[in-house]
């Protein structure tokens, strides 16, 4: 009997992939199943996640909790890592709304409401959208010009 070779490389593909999965799950250990619609204590939030100081603060907290995870309870720079860590969490903290959820949308009640951004990420978003308009403003001019 022939087998297309195709057939056999699609084969191969798909015994690599399912050999590199349950290796990979085995090094990361039992994830927790429990499912992702409960918000965890270690949850980053979404908001902090639409800039580029949440992402850095969220990548730089998975890090340290994966560093902290590897150290034993008498390594010397424990203490200093879980300091970093409360640090990066409390600024995380800002992203979050005051009170509760932010209220829903009355023109659009079936639509989620967007996530609520702290000061400093607000002001980023000002400058960069002033050096937009400023840029199309010239833009017209030169239009109107011709």
């Amino acid at each position: 009997m022939k087998v297309p070779l195709s057939l056999v490389g699609v084969g191969l593909i798909a015994l690599l992939v399912v050999c590199l999965t349950s290796q990979l799950s085995a090094q990361t250990g039992s994830q927790d199943k429990s499912g992702s619609k409960a918000k965890s204590a270690d949850e980053v939030p979404r908001a902090a996640l639409l800039t580029e100081r949440g992402r850095q603060l969220a990548e730089e907290l998975r890090m340290l909790k994966r560093s902290r995870d590897s150290m034993g309870a008498k390594h010397p720079t424990l203490p200093l890592v879980n300091q970093k860590i409360e640090a990066i969490e409390e600024q995380l903290e800002a992203w979050e709304p005051a009170i509760g959820e932010p209220p829903p949308n009355p023109f659009h009640p079936d639509q989620e409401s967007k996530p609520q951004m702290n000061d400093y990420d607000l002001r980023q978003i000002v400058i960069r959208l002033s050096k937009r308009v400023e840029s199309l403003e010239k833009r017209v001019a030169e239009l109107e010009g011709k």
